[in-house]
């Protein structure tokens, strides 16, 4: 961004109804400084130095509203818009609900998936027959609560009649229904088993794949034989391997065999399936903090079955992370802890739809640098030491997700550039940084 364009920032309120505005300027607004909206309300336009700059704002607003004219001398501007008609179910529907790329639903045929670093083929096509999407991870325990008809006990044991009788454990009987605690999914040749985070798939259906050192603390973690960057774990408990959504590529085959040979190819930032994670946990656990703790050593990552730690379901709130960058440095922004410290991020709003003027300095959406809305989730964050990581986690008011370094350095540096998508009041909040996670947003 050129240093005489003015920041825009906009937001959806949807709760009241309203658009905020908020405007940087670097220079003093003078009498030539003027703000307006578009005939339609679909853009807010703003004059500036003899420069027009406009911004397509994140919902309608009411054409017949007047902005009020900018005071003189201010280099910070803001507006309150009120939003044309109603909220739709729709629109209520998409903020509620949590999907994560890369479901059953959304996989081709005949889809490849390939290393995001490299390009070495991992799952070669045709492999996977059939895509399943996995449950949520207490899906036992929610069969345990509101299955209409258990398994029944025989009835010879319940009266005593058999020598079984006093030995009967009703886990082991729904289990060996499907149906318990103790039941699981299993990888299967020919099928793959997606979740939020993790693809589960058999140890024959992958390639170019070698594991590394495991110690009794941390599980195997699978490394491309090309490249070497850490693409999973292995997950004895499932017979198979979890492959990170983010460390992949998908490459769809061409449409049509008339047209170019040319596959398309599609990745996704760690961001956005860390976030679906964050808000499946707050959704199921009603938290508003989340841990997110890096994994130093390549070779060991810690995730539950289903991508998530076992603490994570059994704590209260808190991210920690520990992005390992030594760049981008600005100011008004913690500087990124060293890998002994960790930052902790409070969830204050899961879902926000917001528009900025294009940044090249920023990489928080792909959205935001096409000046078309965008949908994220709105934190406070700050480094903390590991003490005091340690302290939130024992005394129960933090929750922990542990993932690789590198994935950790990626959210890092997405919740530090994400900064310059709003104004410099707007960066701060006491001792905390402001930062969005971008969230996915499927096509309808």
């Amino acid at each position: 961004m050129s240093p005489t364009e003015p920041l825009i920032y906009a937001e959806l309120l949807s709760n009241i109804r309203q658009i905020s505005v908020i405007v940087a300027l670097d220079a003093p607004c003078g009498p030539g400084t003027n703000a307006e909206l578009s005939t339609d309300g679909q853009q807010f336009i703003l004059q500036h130095d003899g420069e027009k700059t406009a911004l397509n704002l994140p919902g309608q607003a009411a054409t017949n509203f007047q902005l009020q004219k900018p005071i003189l001398g201010n280099k910070e501007l803001s507006w309150r818009i009120p939003v044309a008609g109603q909220a739709t179910r729709a629109s209520i529907e998409d903020a509620q609900s949590n999907e994560a790329p890369w479901s059953a639903k959304e996989f081709p045929e005949d889809a490849e998936f390939a290393c995001r670093d490299c390009g070495a083929v991992i799952v070669k096509r045709g492999t996977i027959k059939v895509w399943k999407d996995l449950p949520s991870e207490n899906w036992a325990e929610m069969m345990e609560f509101w299955h209409c008809h258990k398994p029944d006990v025989p009835a010879e044991e319940a009266n005593g009649s058999s020598e079984q009788a006093r030995h009967v454990h009703p886990a082991q009987t729904a289990a060996s229904k499907g149906y318990g605690a103790t039941s699981k999914f299993t990888a299967r040749a020919g099928t793959g088993f997606i979740d939020l985070t993790t693809f589960l798939l058999a140890r024959s259906d992958c390639t170019n794949l070698k594991t590394a050192e495991s110690t009794d603390q941390n599980p195997t973690s699978i490394h491309c034989k090309t490249c070497n960057r850490n693409l999973g774990r292995d997950d004895p408990a499932s017979c198979g391997q979890r492959l990170f959504k983010w460390c992949v590529t998908l490459s769809s085959p061409p449409f049509s065999s008339t047209k170019s040979n040319a596959c398309a190819t599609s990745s996704y930032p760690s961001t956005i399936f860390i976030c679906s994670q964050a808000l499946a946990l707050m959704q199921a656990q009603c938290v508003s903090r989340l841990i997110l703790s890096p994994v130093i050593s390549c070779s060991s990552t810690i995730l539950s079955t289903t991508g998530v730690p076992p603490t994570l379901l059994n704590s209260t709130s808190a991210i920690v992370c520990n992005p390992q960058m030594d760049h981008m440095s600005h100011s008004n922004l913690s500087t990124l802890p060293a890998s002994s410290t960790s930052i902790l991020i409070w969830v204050i709003a899961p879902c926000i739809q917001f528009a900025c003027t294009p940044s090249a300095t920023s990489s928080t959406t792909s959205s935001t640098t096409s000046n078309l809305a965008a949908m994220a989730m709105k934190c406070f964050w700050k480094s903390i030491g590991s003490d005091e990581a340690k302290a939130l986690l024992d005394s129960e008011s933090a929750e922990e997700i542990v993932l690789p370094d590198e994935a950790v350095a990626e959210i890092g540096e997405n919740l530090r550039d994400s900064a310059l998508c709003l104004p410099p009041s707007a960066r701060k909040f006491k001792e905390w940084d402001v930062g969005l996670m971008e969230r996915y947003q499927p096509s309808r």
